[in-house]
């Protein structure tokens, strides 16, 4: 029944004066809503791609690419060999995008547990204001435990518009949460890409103090620039983790 309902989402016409969507976003945009709705239920397992093409005015490769779009942005948890479920949100310590730390055994990844410090407005200058292009933004501090062995801080910037609401959420809502998942349930803002750029140097003072580090240790600086519809600049995240053994996987979305 639910994917009837899709099928008939799909073949509407776009409402009078709105652009056209990519039908591949126009799929995604319906089972996040369906999500939403409860009509698809947290570790539900969504029937075989190849049947949904069936079932879908969509492609194969429609399908395949809706369903990837959902996983990044945290909906959905697709599983090698097993299939593609709806996230439960018991899943969301494994499931944070950006933090992704190998095991020892150079494959499976660590679990990441968060803590939010604060959620504030803030002026503070940096790459964040240049990219956002916006002088009042929301800064929210984490705190990043990487398997209980690494420990990072990391901070994110929006602009006030359209996230005036994150300021009044309790911050224990945004723990062990994928952020670019709960901005796009949330507040309507969806990330479509990330940009990772990362450097090395000095740690902020707010940073050591934070970590209990000596002033000036030197660590990771990880910057992720998160573009949203039309490649609006949506997000600045940095996170700062000290020296340690730990490999941060870039580039590739990693099972």
């Amino acid at each position: 029944m639910v994917f009837a309902d899709l099928a008939h989402q799909l073949q509407d016409a776009p409402p009078p004066g709105a652009a056209p969507l990519p039908k591949y976003l126009r799929l995604s945009d319906a089972i996040a809503r369906a999500i939403r709705a409860g009509d698809l239920t947290p570790g539900e397992q969504l029937p075989p791609e190849s049947q949904l093409a069936a079932v879908l005015p969509a492609s194969l490769g429609t399908v395949q690419r809706a369903l990837n779009h959902l996983a990044e942005r945290g909906l959905l948890v697709r599983r090698h060999g097993h299939g593609t479920f709806v996230r439960d949100r018991a899943m969301a310590m494994r499931d944070l995008w950006h933090f992704r730390f190998l095991a020892a055994d150079g494959r499976s990844l660590l679990p990441v547990f968060t803590q939010v410090l604060a959620i504030t407005e803030t002026d503070r200058p940096g790459p964040w204001r240049n990219f956002l292009g916006v002088p009042r933004l929301i800064e929210v501090t984490r705190r990043i435990d990487v398997d209980g062995a690494v420990t990072g801080i990391s901070f994110l910037y929006l602009p006030e518009a359209p996230f005036e609401g994150l300021l009044s959420t309790p911050p224990e809502t945004l723990e062990n949460t994928n952020i670019r998942a709960f901005l796009a349930d949330t507040f309507g803002q969806t990330t479509e890409r990330v940009r990772e750029q990362v450097s090395c140097g000095a740690l902020p003072p707010a940073v050591t103090r934070g970590l209990n580090l000596p002033p000036r240790q030197v660590g990771l600086a990880y910057h992720m620039q998160g573009f949203g519809f039309r490649d609006r600049p949506l997000s600045y995240q940095v996170a700062y983790f000290p020296p340690g053994d730990g490999r941060l996987v870039l580039g590739e979305k990693h099972e």
